[in-house]
């Protein structure tokens, strides 16, 4: 099988150069620097078949091999090819092939172009125009649906933004078919999604349109293997009627990785890290003239990445943390810190108590991590409370309306707050009614969603709910989600808050997002004031994807910090009372068992 997409892969990248040829030698410009000629090194007029034919087969063999392995294997299947006499080094001729389509791909403002971004981007658009099944393996962050989405939006046919792609003897104008993965999967619903764009397919064919249907999976990792949900896959991937790219956070079985290209994506190095935030912090750091501040802010950045890789070797906290929290910890200090001077260590701790909270031991020590890298200490900065670090949160602006982010219709906008993840130590729920009771959450535009446990109660309630969540999303309510763990699965994309923009003359710009209901993703409207807060008990993080985790900030809410911000407002003669009170009364606590209370 492998060999076999060797040669798929290689007919096809020989027949794109011959193609891109000619539409040069036919095109006024000559060689000049914006031609692809220029570009390219395969694309000139003296070009020799042979020097082609190697590296397409370069090329084909870098995206079969290559892209499956780790940092290590990689280096040495590098060292391997290079052994031979070819006319080019592999890795040259594989960055080039992938750097010349990659550049080419309108890409929007803020958005870094990583190792990671890259591999994903260029093994997308050749696996699906190609109809290689192709997938995805990496850790949630690592730009796995935002890849597939890019590649979406470029590649449009004669509708495309840039011309490369409008060539459609090469690249077709791909129809998505979107499937969000859950634990409770079905091979039905796997079969469901197949045939619709199987069917669509066959639509598009009979009339000779030039377009490719594709079939997404995300979180293919999340489907229990006891239910054998996805073994229907196996047919349609040997069969591919229509392209296929599924993304994961772990391995799948060799029973479905040997039907597809793999792509593993190693945990990101400090050198993807300094790209990833210089992105996220700059416009365009590649181009930008480097001001004495943007060289200090640069400076600054890269020992945060230092200092994120520090946290993330912490066992305590590889799991609960991921890439996400370190873009949002960036983006924060993008949004802020032209306002305040440049990266103040205020600022940093900010930063920090909004995308690195959570944890009810180690917050100090993730602080002092970072602040280490600013020259600061913890104790000599105002620290908030959970409380007003959530409080703020929740008064932020949201949607990004940067001028950057209106140049299209189908623009990817991504969300500048993330939504919130109360996580409650107390096992009654408590907590939920004590949001009100502080004034951080309001009566009258809030709606509270559970999801009963009932026998009765089965999927005709979840699906009810799922509809009024929906409507919430359209009508900009604050939501609360609490016992909602069944259902979490369908809202993957409105959580991880990419939502597409549209932009109506008379109303202003409309965000939409997908929201699955079984196999079927129902396009769903988000009001820009729409806010989502999921609890979830303390008891079950452990068991909580970390996938789900990584798309919130979070916030560890307890009793005790709560009692702990109503003592700080007491006058300080009460202050006294109360904490000698509540010594005592821990006192006679401890005399007994905590089955012998209730409440």
């Amino acid at each position: 099988r492998d060999i076999q997409r060797v040669f798929t892969f290689y007919d096809w990248i020989l027949r794109s150069y011959k193609i891109l040829q000619r539409e040069e030698a036919t095109s006024d410009l000559g060689h000049a620097p914006d031609t692809y000629a220029a570009k390219h090194p395969m694309l000139n007029d003296n070009l020799d078949p042979e020097k082609m034919k190697q590296r397409a087969l370069l090329v084909a063999l870098g995206l079969v091999y290559y892209m499956r392995l780790d940092s290590n294997y990689r280096q040495k299947f590098t060292n391997k090819l290079d052994e031979e006499s070819y006319s080019v080094k592999f890795l040259t001729a594989f960055t080039q092939e992938m750097d010349f389509y990659t550049n080419e791909l309108w890409l929007p403002t803020g958005i870094a172009k990583t190792e990671a971004l890259k591999e994903n981007l260029f093994a997308t658009i050749i696996c699906t125009v190609t109809k290689t099944p192709l997938i995805i393996v990496g850790a949630p962050g690592s730009s796995k649906t935002l890849s597939f989405n890019l590649t979406i939006s470029n590649l449009k046919g004669p509708e495309s933004k840039e011309k490369l792609f409008r060539y459609t003897e090469a690249f077709k104008s791909l129809d998505p078919h979107y499937y969000q993965c859950s634990r409770r999967t079905t091979s039905t619903e796997i079969e469901t999604i197949f045939q619709h764009a199987i069917n669509r397919q066959r639509s598009h064919d009979s009339f000779s349109m030039p377009i490719r249907c594709v079939v997404f999976l995300d979180e293919a990792g999340l489907p229990e293997e006891s239910h054998e949900s996805l073994k229907a896959l196996h047919y349609h991937l040997d069969q591919q009627e229509v392209a296929f790219v599924a993304i994961t956070n772990h391995i799948l079985d060799a029973a479905k990785t040997n039907r597809a290209v793999s792509l593993f994506r190693p945990t990101a190095t400090e050198k993807d890290l300094r790209t990833l935030a210089e992105g996220c912090l700059f416009a365009n750091p590649e181009s930008q003239t480097k001001t004495k501040d943007m060289k200090n802010d640069i400076k600054t950045i890269v020992k945060f990445c230092t200092a994120y890789c520090a946290v993330m070797r912490s066992e305590k906290f590889e799991r609960f943390y991921g890439l996400r929290d370190f873009i949002h910890f960036i983006n924060f200090i993008r949004r802020k810190h032209r306002p305040v001077g440049g990266i103040t260590p205020q600022l940093v701790l900010q930063s920090l108590e909004r995308n690195f909270n959570g944890v009810a031991t180690g917050f100090k020590e993730i602080c002092s991590v970072f602040l280490r890298q600013v020259e600061a200490k913890l104790d000599n900065l105002e620290q908030r409370s959970v409380i007003d670090a959530l409080r703020s949160s929740l008064k932020d602006k949201s949607f990004n309306h940067e001028p950057g982010n209106v140049s299209s219709s189908h623009n990817e906008t991504p969300n500048e707050v993330r939504y919130k993840l109360v996580i409650d130590p107390s096992e009654d729920g408590s907590i939920v009614q004590l949001l009100f009771m502080f004034g951080i959450l309001k009566h009258e535009n809030t709606r509270i969603y559970m999801c009963s446990d009932f026998l009765g109660d089965g999927q005709l309630q979840k699906i009810n709910t799922i509809a009024a969540i929906r409507h919430s999303a359209v009508a900009g309510h604050t939501i609360i989600m609490n016992q909602t763990d069944d259902i979490h699965e369908s809202f993957y994309d409105l959580f991880n808050q990419n939502f597409r923009r549209i932009d109506d003359p008379e109303t202003g710009p409309r965000y939409f997002t997908n929201i699955a209901i079984g196999a079927h993703l129902k396009p769903s409207r988000v009001d820009q004031n729409f806010q989502c807060i999921v609890v979830v008990k303390e008891s079950e993080i452990i068991n909580t994807p970390a996938p789900f985790l990584n798309r919130f900030e979070k916030y560890c809410i307890s009793h005790q910090s709560l009692l702990s911000l109503v003592i700080d407002n007491l006058p300080l003669c009460l202050q006294d009372i109360v904490r000698v009170t509540y010594e005592k009364v821990k006192t006679f606590y401890a005399l007994f068992d905590a089955g012998s209370f209730y409440g």
